[in-house]
């Protein structure tokens, strides 16, 4: 087991990111410097846990508020890219549960802040950032009120079959008008499009 946080890009603060412009949509993290941060090994087709807190890395700490409700969504990107341009594709996404009236929100409060990912097969081997991202629609009926919480991990991926994802850049994923970005929470989760480009599924 890897210390906690070892991996991880070091971010500016525990608070989110309103405006879809700011360059710490990214990662939150200052600077972006890959040596920084550790990388660690994962083999492709195995499962990678993220976890997110709030004040401490226990299992009694409040992840996110009971009302910081919404999806999540992981992305990964070239090392060598820093995050910048179209490097980014994603791999996983969760929004709304209809049968068990849970969001992405609610199952990582559940869980105890842990949300755990598939690594794709059909991707290049090499060294990639994993960015894994919760956006809070809470207050989102407003323009420019989602909130969202990302951050990032250094992997390095062995064991993959190469392939040619569909790339993004990072501040040209989401609109601030999309039905998944500007959302009344009153309508209820039935329906909900998730923001941003599809999985990459070969």
């Amino acid at each position: 087991m890897s210390p906690k946080g070892k991996y991880i890009r070091p971010y500016m603060r525990n608070g989110p990111i309103r405006d879809l412009n700011d360059p710490l949509l990214l990662c939150r993290s200052q600077g972006m410097a890959p040596e920084l941060t550790e990388i660690m090994q994962v083999v492709a087709g195995t499962e990678i846990t993220v976890e997110w807190h709030h004040f401490n890395a226990t299992e009694s700490d409040n992840v996110i508020s009971p009302s910081h409700r919404g999806p999540c969504l992981v992305y990964m990107a070239p090392l060598e890219s820093n995050g910048l341009g179209n490097s980014w594709f994603k791999i996983y996404e969760q929004g709304f549960n209809v049968e068990k009236d849970m969001w992405c929100t609610d199952v990582v409060r559940e869980n105890h802040g842990k949300l755990t990912v598939k690594i794709p097969t059909k991707i290049n081997n090499g060294e990639y950032i994993l960015r894994t991202e919760m956006i809070a629609l809470h207050n989102a009926k407003r323009q420019g009120q989602a909130q969202f919480y990302p951050n990032c991990v250094q992997i390095s991926v062995t064991g993959a079959t190469s392939g040619n994802p569909e790339m993004f850049s990072i501040d040209k994923i989401y609109s601030p008008t999309e039905p998944g970005i500007l959302f009344d929470k009153k309508k209820g989760g039935a329906g909900y499009v998730i923001p941003g480009p599809p999985v990459y599924s070969p």
